[in-house]
């Protein structure tokens, strides 16, 4: 379980980002987008942010976030579906809560081929 202590001079946060669906950048500020629907805004800024969830995923792991652009980072456990024409995201936890994110077609595609190589990789690693 991934949690992160955000504090500020008047307030605490504490993020489960085990069920954080995504952040998006706005401005100096992040808004946190959990796969529930519930949502906050934090004063901080998605780079600094995302420095701050790297450092606490620990070292035989990988994160479960991806940076897409300048003001997003999503939780690619609850990645289910890309349409790189439509310039579509969706996260899902394949109940009830789905978000569907416009994304720039450019990075879609870039990172519709990582996905597909790095699956691609595992099963050949699991023949071998």
């Amino acid at each position: 379980m991934l949690k992160l202590c955000i504090n500020s001079r008047d307030e605490l946060f504490v993020l489960d980002l085990d069920k954080v669906a995504y952040i998006q950048a706005s401005g100096n500020y992040s808004r946190i987008v959990y796969i529930g629907g519930m949502q906050m805004m934090i004063t901080l800024g998605l780079s600094k942010l995302e420095g701050m969830i790297k450092m606490i995923v620990p070292k035989d792991r990988r994160s479960p976030f991806v940076r897409l652009g300048r003001s997003l980072l999503v939780n690619q456990t609850y990645l289910t579906h890309i349409n790189v024409l439509k310039q579509r995201l969706t996260l899902s936890d394949n109940q009830e809560h789905s978000y569907v994110l416009d994304v720039p077609k450019a990075l879609l595609k870039a990172y519709k081929d990582l996905i597909r190589k790095s699956f691609a990789e595992r099963i050949k690693n699991k023949e071998e």
